[in-house]
């Protein structure tokens, strides 16, 4: 049925499947025009024939359209009609793909993380003022850095992913903490680098555990001193300061005679895995303190550290049959402390631990 005689016309038709459209058909010699298009509306066809009649009575007939350029014109028009739903042009569509080619390109050109790894860790070696322990824990990170995300590129490692695949980790927390610590740094550097505009690791966290150290048994850190103080007076200090002031081996091995003051009781512990700090002694620390000076030739150190490894490991075969609880009289110390203070803030920065957040 027609609905519009004046020309282009419009015919209001039923769908093979049902229902009805509408079709414009502007094929006029006349006019120079030939073609018909549908519309789900009769008010859409409508407008769309007035526009074709405005448009002819402005600009007259139409020239002749070569039938590559008339078909480009269509694609044109299918393009726009595509795009409205998003509402955009077909302008801003292709800046927006030059723009994605630009990145991916970009992204290609960019290393893989198993090479930005070994770069980080010749970065890392290179500064003089790590101790070997860190060197050999930057290596062993470095290995696991490549060996989860070695084929990937810096930006396709995403925060969740890291969070998730620490968290499957079979870890405790803390270590889970020192695996986060490690890929942090990585990351970091690969931002300085240039290679990623922020870090995937920020804003994650993972809680420390409760302290559960395994320490010596009062017996057996009784028998340990009752055999340093028998057969080697000169690890007296040494002893004495992990044992009760829970010192770190590696702090304990530092302590001069110039870092512990009498008078007051006050120690300063170097700087090492942690920031330096004082602390002061607590009375039967101070006892002992003075029993290893009065042991001590003038001119000799706080602790002799020749072969100071190989001498405790003889200590502990002599005392114990060779075992061995790593950090076990620190944890000693800090167990008791805790007992003491009732304060787990104050025994973090007693024996230079972070704080556990709340």
């Amino acid at each position: 049925m027609i609905i519009r005689k004046t020309f282009p016309q419009v015919y209001a038709l039923e769908s093979s499947k049902g229902g009805r459209y509408w079709l414009v058909s502007a094929r006029s010699a006349t006019w120079g025009l030939n073609e018909r298009k549908t519309f789900p509306t009769q008010e859409l066809a409508n407008n769309y024939a007035r526009e074709i009649e405005k448009r002819l009575f402005e600009n007259g007939k139409q020239p002749d359209v070569p039938k590559d350029k008339l078909q480009s014109a269509r694609s044109y028009e299918k393009l726009i009609e595509k795009l409205a739903a998003y509402g955009r042009t077909p302008e801003e569509a292709i800046d927006y793909f030059q723009r994605h080619l630009a990145d991916e390109i970009a992204k290609q050109a960019k290393p893989f993380i198993r090479d930005l790894a070994d770069g980080w860790k010749a970065f890392k070696y290179a500064d003089t003022t790590l101790s070997r322990k860190t060197l050999i824990e930057i290596r062993s990170y470095a290995r696991f850095i490549k060996s989860k995300w070695g084929d990937l590129k810096p930006d396709d490692l995403k925060k969740n992913d890291i969070d998730l695949l620490l968290k499957k980790l079979k870890v405790s927390n803390n270590t889970r903490r020192k695996y986060l610590r490690y890929v942090r740094m990585f990351l970091s550097w690969v931002k300085d680098e240039g290679h990623i505009l922020r870090n995937p690791t920020d804003g994650i966290f993972f809680k420390p555990d409760d302290f559960n150290g395994d320490f010596y048994s009062p017996e057996d850190t009784k028998k340990l001193l009752r055999y340093v103080v028998e057969h080697k007076k000169d690890l007296i200090g040494y002893y004495v300061l992990l044992t009760f002031a829970g010192l770190r081996p590696s702090e304990g091995a530092r302590v001069q005679w110039q870092d512990y003051r009498f008078k007051t009781n006050e120690l300063y512990v170097r700087r090492g895995k942690t920031l330096a700090r004082h602390i002061i002694l607590e009375p039967v620390a101070r006892e002992w303190m003075k029993l290893h000076r009065e042991n001590t030739p003038q001119a000799e150190p706080f602790v002799n550290l020749k072969s100071l490894s190989n001498r405790e490991e003889a200590i502990r075969k002599a005392v114990l049959n060779g075992a061995w609880v790593q950090d076990g009289l620190r944890h000693g110390f800090g167990t008791y402390f805790k007992a003491l203070t009732k304060s787990v803030a104050e025994v973090a920065d007693y024996m230079g631990n972070i704080v556990p957040a709340s």
